[in-house]
């Protein structure tokens, strides 16, 4: 077989995966492998060897799509998105939210700014308002399940507010099975890949023509830990959602851009330790608005609950997880306030 055949078929592979993963809920390991026997003749391809197919199947039960390369899985999502209209990803119209707003679409994009130590092969995913720029940006991380649709209607709803939005993929290297673990391990750093892949993500934005120059960072989950460590690093204001505060918080937020933060109180291993971010804050003299919701836990802010189904009871039960709709509305309405107050150059005075 040449090179451009095996690519293909490994292509065709990853397609089936993507497409089981997204009906494996609730189905047994046996009931995942014959679908994943069943879309791969669906697409002409032989399953591989018992061994390979153990391993699929175990990620795809906790609803990880296994990434056969960096590269093949890039080509699979192009084809996916041009081939499956009324997905979370419109390349033509517009994808209409929850509470039926229209938002803008989203278009998955090559980040090419050659930072030293970025992932090769970095993608991302960008909305950009409606109507004449230019627009403030707002570099959005996702959480540690990686980017899925309820991180794709993140990006829809900022965008919605006035702000170019640009998602980088922190797993672009290998997918989240591969680049959790070392992604976190670069975030308790302070410094490594995923800090690198958000700079070339902020370079990006500030290098297009519609971009003011202004641009913020907003994460959630893991992406909320990344928030706070780069409010140093160049951003302009910082919205952190639910994300790790270190124990060096207050060298971290040296020199760190205005913060708006929310966390829920039923998110207690986070909750617990807010206090140090807000005395860390003050101590700093970073201009701050921090906020504990009572009835809210982890993923507050989402409008479905994210993550492998499977572990979904018991995120619940360990850290409150899910959507609360009264303390994200509250939240929204905070951030997208203070980032008016931050990134929105204000109107020239006449006379």
């Amino acid at each position: 077989m040449d090179t451009h055949q095996e690519r293909e078929h490994n292509v065709a592979r990853q397609l089936a995966i993507l497409d089981v993963v997204s009906r494996a809920d609730g189905a047994s390991s046996n009931e995942i492998a014959a679908l994943l026997r069943q879309a791969m003749e669906r697409r002409g391809v032989s399953t591989p060897p018992g061994a390979w197919l153990d391993g699929v199947v175990r990620d795809a039960s906790m609803g990880i799509s296994y990434v056969i390369n960096p590269e093949v899985m890039t080509e699979a999502r192009r084809r996916e998105l041009h081939s499956q209209p009324g997905t979370a990803v419109e390349a033509a119209a517009g994808f209409r939210g929850p509470q039926g707003r229209l938002h803008p679409p989203v278009q998955e994009v090559a980040i090419a700014e050659p930072v030293p130590g970025r992932s090769q092969g970095l993608r991302a995913f960008l909305a950009v308002p409606e109507g004449a720029g230019p627009w403030p940006a707002v570099v959005m991380i996702h959480e540690a399940f990686a980017i899925d649709d309820v991180m794709l209607r993140q990006v829809q709803r900022m965008a919605s507010a006035g702000y170019l939005v640009l998602m980088p993929d922190l797993f672009s290297a290998g997918g989240p099975r591969r680049c959790l673990m070392a992604t976190f391990r670069t975030l308790r750093a302070g410094e490594g890949r995923a800090f690198a892949d958000i700079e070339a993500a902020r370079r990006t934005l500030l290098a297009r023509g519609d971009c003011t120059g202004d641009v913020g960072v907003l994460g959630f989950c893991m992406g909320g830990g990344f928030a706070l460590a780069s409010a140093a690093k160049g951003f302009g204001a910082a919205s952190v959602n639910y994300g790790m505060i270190p124990k060096d918080v207050a060298d971290v937020v040296e020199g760190a851009c205005p913060v708006v933060g929310s966390y829920g109180a039923k998110d207690r291993l986070l909750a617990r330790h807010v206090p140090r971010l807000e005395e860390a804050l003050d101590a700093r003299s970073v201009t701050h608005d921090v906020k504990v919701y009572p009835s809210a836990g982890h993923a507050f802010l989402n409008d479905a609950p994210s993550g492998p189904a499977l572990l979904q009871p018991l995120l619940k039960l360990v850290s409150g997880a899910g959507p609360d709709p009264e303390a994200a509305a509250d939240a929204w309405a905070r951030i997208e306030l203070f980032f008016q107050q931050h990134l929105v150059p204000e109107p020239p005075r006449k006379g």
